[in-house]
């Protein structure tokens, strides 16, 4: 493929060294695509380049025409593209705009997963056992890791989940808050991101669980169980809590 960059594309408006697009200096690279499946190769490419950074959430993809020039695709086979990418979620259109690469968030990535749990009820099982595969393994890592904020921040969440235990809503954002400071304590970056997809999939079943008191004062003893476990790095200790926790609020599913 050949190598094309957008600040070395010519035309009218580049021809006596001027543009009328300030962002000609930070477009990305693109390769001209040889004459296959071109609209293919075109979804394929933008993708890729989302996916690597090359092209980041929120910023605007080049003029269609010279983009199409520099993917060396006509203007109805790049429309085609992105297209759907757009409906893919990947790209946005913004109307007198232009079009540029959708913010893209945890919801967006976990769709497939999202519509697995919504049509399968055995996958909620399946979820939980994901979360004591992954949780318990985030607390021993955490109770060697966690410092004093994470700590501090722990006991404000149980706190404020005690004050807030009949707000059914506010408790399960703020049990979601609790977990997700012990992910990231747990030093682990990709770990982190794992369980925030997970608690993004995971909260119709925390509304479902969390809808009865006793399982919501349950939460709070074994939150502070975890804490005292996490506040003395006894990894052992936090392991034991965090299963014994996620096997009490898998019972009231």
């Amino acid at each position: 493929m050949t190598k094309m960059r957008a600040r070395k594309t010519l035309d009218p408006a580049t021809v006596e060294g001027k543009s009328d697009d300030p962002q000609i200096e930070d477009e990305p690279t693109f390769e001209t695509i040889p004459r296959r499946t071109v609209t293919q190769d075109a979804i394929a490419q933008i993708r890729n380049l989302v996916a690597s950074g090359g092209l980041m959430p929120g910023q605007k993809l080049p003029p269609e025409r010279r983009l199409a020039e520099m993917l060396g695709v006509s203007r109805p086979t790049l429309r085609e593209a992105i297209g759907a990418l757009t409906a893919m979620g990947i790209l946005e259109s913004q109307q007198g705009s232009g079009t540029y690469v959708a913010k893209l968030s945890a919801e967006l990535l976990t769709h497939p997963l999202s519509l697995i749990l919504a049509t399968n009820g055995a996958a909620l099982q399946d979820l939980f056992e994901v979360r004591l595969m992954l949780e318990v393994g985030a607390a021993r890592w955490a109770a060697i890791r966690i410092g004093d904020p994470d700590l501090r921040r722990l006991r404000e969440l149980s706190t404020e989940a005690r004050h807030q235990i009949s707000n059914v809503e506010t408790f399960v954002d703020l049990d979601i808050g609790f977990h997700r400071v012990i992910h990231l304590a747990s030093g682990n970056p990709v770990l982190a991101a794992v369980m925030e997809s997970i608690s993004i999939l995971s909260q119709e079943s925390r509304m479902h669980t969390a809808r009865r008191r006793d399982v919501r004062e349950g939460t709070c003893k074994e939150h502070h169980n975890i804490y005292n476990a996490l506040e003395a790095h006894d990894p052992d200790v936090a392991a034991e809590a965090m299963k014994t926790h996620l096997q009490h609020v898998r019972a009231g599913v």
